[in-house]
């Protein structure tokens, strides 16, 4: 179970890491967007291409909140609760802020406390 924090504003943000192709684990802060509900992870192009990861789809159609994108989608390695998995991650120019998906939740419960202060995944 990995506990995080609760931003400024009640966001919800997780630590996980990401495997770069040469095996240096990487922790980074991810936001968790409800909004997000089709996808895993999603990160900016030049960060996804720092790592290495095989690129196995470019140029997908998908629907946002401001209109229709494109976005290349990687094969990816991240660690959350010390387990590693292999997901599909959509890279995008200008992903200011790494967003976790929904995907998530349906193999990993989240707990969500406000009064309490306690946030898990996992």
């Amino acid at each position: 179970m990995i506990p995080d924090k609760f931003g400024e504003i009640g966001e919800l943000i997780f630590e996980i890491d990401l495997i770069a192709n040469d095996g240096e684990r990487l922790p980074i802060e991810v936001l968790l967007d409800t909004g997000f509900t089709t996808g895993w992870l999603a990160l900016d192009t030049q960060d996804v291409q720092s790592l290495g990861w095989f690129k196995v789809e470019s140029e997908r159609a998908m629907q946002l909140a401001r209109g229709e994108e494109f976005f290349d989608i990687y094969e990816g390695r991240v660690v959350i609760d010390e387990v590693e998995y292999i997901i599909p991650v959509l890279a995008g120019a200008g992903i200011v802020e790494p967003l976790l998906g929904l995907q998530w939740l349906k193999r990993l419960p989240l707990s969500v406390n406000f009064s309490t202060g306690v946030l898990t995944l996992g």
